[in-house]
């Protein structure tokens, strides 16, 4: 039995801050599967990048792919995911911040695209509420822009994640234009009284083609957990998330995406992120380190998106004594 355990986020994003966050964070069990197992460099990414690797995907078009599921009539054409945000002003930046930092309901997000959909209507921009949470933008062409993914831009400041390409600057006027038309809207003026989030802006990302008679991806073995955007490209192959490693399936291969890190490395959330940390090696590590000891588990996977490492161990690798215990952060 082969398990591949898919964790985002397992390093502090804060450099500065990074080894005051870990001291004395204490996870035997991780620190003996890490130290002990095979280590191997892989290009530090993001989980939608990983897991379309897994499944075969040179470049995962994220639009499309969600798209197909929270919007199966939409037009053929190019779609860019553009979600809703909202813009901090903080002392030198505008920071970045979604849900589910705010929550925003169907007819908020229904009122505030049928304005964006006004304003840019001769352009034939069409931006569509799929849900509350993932909005979509259809544009006439394929702009040939670089976007940032979702999850690198969240928490940080807009302005070093903005569109990159030839014709940028363009885009962002565009972008000048939505947060003008959001940021006057009557669904914000009440939210601004109700002390919530005010929606002030889009995250413009994931772009791709939605052909006709696109077929959806299948993972080759099953996939469990992880957001919207795992589920969408894994298919059929994909299950909701497990609670800890006693939930795994006993005869067959799977991978298991743990994100349970994310929102508080996000939002900068220091002890709640390393309570995460303690509940996965509660839930997880441990439970599959006893495993590997005991010979019911052929190989652990261990993937770091964000740290760029992977760690492979085997039973045999619990006995390399030379090799010390250490944590991959």
């Amino acid at each position: 039995m082969n398990y591949e355990l898919i964790i985002p986020d397992s390093i502090w994003r804060d450099e500065e801050l990074r080894p005051h966050i870990n001291k004395d964070l204490a996870l035997p069990a991780l620190a003996c599967l890490n130290g002990k197992g095979r280590r191997f460099s892989i290009p530090s990414t993001d989980l939608a990048s990983v897991c379309a690797q897994r499944m075969g995907l040179i470049a995962p078009a994220v639009a499309p792919l969600t798209l197909q599921i929270d919007h199966p009539t939409a037009e053929h054409g190019f779609w860019l995911r553009a979600d809703p945000v909202h813009l901090r002003i903080d002392r030198d930046r505008l920071t970045v911040l979604g849900v589910p930092f705010f929550q925003i309901s169907q007819a908020e997000a229904d009122a505030l695209v049928a304005a964006l959909n006004r304003l840019f209507a001769e352009d034939g921009f069409t931006f569509v509420a799929a849900t509350p949470t993932r909005w979509y933008l259809k544009l006439p062409v394929d702009p040939q822009l670089s976007f940032t993914p979702f999850e690198q831009a969240l928490g940080g400041n807009m302005n070093d994640f903005l569109p990159q390409g030839e014709k940028a600057l363009q885009f962002h006027a565009v972008l000048n234009e939505i947060q003008m038309v959001l940021y006057g809207h009557s669904v914000n003026d009440e939210r601004d009284e109700a002390g919530l989030p005010m929606i002030n802006s889009v995250w413009l990302w994931g772009g791709g083609i939605l052909a006709s008679g696109q077929s959806k991806p299948a993972a080759a073995q099953p996939i469990y957990g992880g957001n919207e955007i795992v589920q969408a490209m894994a298919g059929s192959a994909w299950h909701v998330a497990l609670t800890s490693a006693s939930s795994l399936p006993s005869t067959t291969d799977a991978v298991v995406v743990l994100d349970a890190l994310s929102f508080d490395a996000i939002y900068g959330n220091a002890y709640e992120w390393r309570t995460q940390w303690e509940q996965l090696e509660n839930d997880w590590f441990s439970p599959l380190l006893s495993k590997l000891k005991a010979g019911q588990l052929e190989q652990l996977t261990l993937t770091f998106p964000a740290a760029g490492e992977q760690v492979k161990i085997k039973r045999s690798d619990l006995y390399r004594f030379w090799r010390p215990a250490r944590l991959p952060f």
